[in-house]
């Protein structure tokens, strides 16, 4: 009698092991797909926190922009925008041709 219980659970022990073998392996290959967006925020965390420890480095646009005449400023600020409308109509454009019409 014991011993058929001992055999019992060693025969689920193994079927909870192999269980558990193919679980690691999917969620493996689930954070491997994942592992592009991981890095890429990683990026951007580690840049905003060196402008954290350098905000000087934020006041050299503001400075540059400043020193320019306003007509220039006023000729960026409008090629800006013009290219700011660009992108968003290419944007708006691809996801229409995606399939994907959500904003």
């Amino acid at each position: 009698m014991m011993q058929t219980k001992a055999m019992a659970l060693r025969h689920k022990r193994a079927v909870l092991v192999a269980q558990i073998g193919m679980e690691r392996a999917a969620l493996a290959q689930q954070g491997a797909a994942l592992r592009p967006a991981a890095l890429m925020i990683d990026k951007v965390s580690a840049g905003i926190r060196y402008l954290k420890s350098h905000p000087g480095l934020l006041l050299l646009p503001v400075a540059i922009l400043a020193l320019w005449r306003p007509r220039r400023l006023l000729a960026f600020a409008v090629s800006s925008l013009g290219m700011w409308r660009l992108v968003q109509r290419g944007w708006r454009r691809l996801r229409l041709s995606s399939g994907r019409n959500e904003r």
